[in-house]
């Protein structure tokens, strides 16, 4: 029991920083204060996550956060099956 509840978290948390990255893509196209303390916390959690991938921009595209959620998602898969197999 304790262990689902284990994986379900750490499924969870990966989940969280997905949905983060995808609201940071939102609020950058909307016309909202760039120095409004959400917006401010939202970038603070997901700037390290996107750093790695600032050569991803090309032009007016930035494709930094489809990679990140790419690999975000590849982790989360890794790491949860390495969970079950290890636990099972």
């Amino acid at each position: 029991m304790i262990l689902i509840l284990l994986i379900q978290l750490v499924h969870w948390f990966f989940e969280l920083l997905i949905l983060l990255i995808f609201a940071r893509f939102i609020v950058s196209w909307l016309p909202v204060d760039p120095h409004h303390q959400l917006v401010g916390l939202l970038r603070q959690v997901t700037d390290p996550l996107l750093r790695p991938f600032s050569f991803a921009r090309t032009g007016m595209l930035d494709f930094s956060p489809l990679l990140a959620i790419i690999l975000l998602q590849l982790a989360d898969r890794i790491v949860v099956t390495g969970l079950v197999r290890l636990f099972h």
